[in-house]
């Protein structure tokens, strides 16, 4: 028997602070998460609504930032991603798997019987 066990994945991605009489409000996040060797690349878009003047977002990384790592991204491209993404409703139609053994052995029993009609008269069967 072969086991897979991954370690439990914790995240958080970060949080809004200001002055104790600011109202932010965020109702939502989108997070991208991105690995590629070593290195992670996190795009976070944000619903944010207040006054941006006095407020902070916490996200927590492993290591210190230099600014050149961080840019502004384009939202276009998570709202791509996430309609690229989401789940979708698909239907499919099979056939009874419990007809074709008996198809099969019509044709099997077709082909064995002898006929005296030539090949163009002789009734044809079908499959599929």
């Amino acid at each position: 028997m072969l086991g897979w066990s991954a370690p439990p994945l914790l995240s958080f991605c970060g949080f809004y602070c200001a002055k104790a009489d600011a109202k932010l409000f965020n109702k939502a996040s989108q997070v991208v998460l991105v690995r590629d060797g070593d290195r992670t690349v996190m795009t976070m878009v944000s619903d944010f609504q207040g006054d941006p003047k006095e407020f902070a977002l916490v996200i927590p990384v492993p290591t210190v930032l230099q600014r050149e790592q961080i840019h502004v991204g384009d939202k276009a491209l998570v709202e791509h991603l996430d309609a690229y993404s989401a789940p979708r409703l698909v239907e499919y139609f099979d056939g009874n798997p419990c007809e074709l053994p008996a198809l099969m052995e019509r044709v099997r029993m077709s082909a064995a019987a002898p006929s005296s009609a030539p090949p163009w008269k002789r009734p044809r069967v079908w499959c599929c």
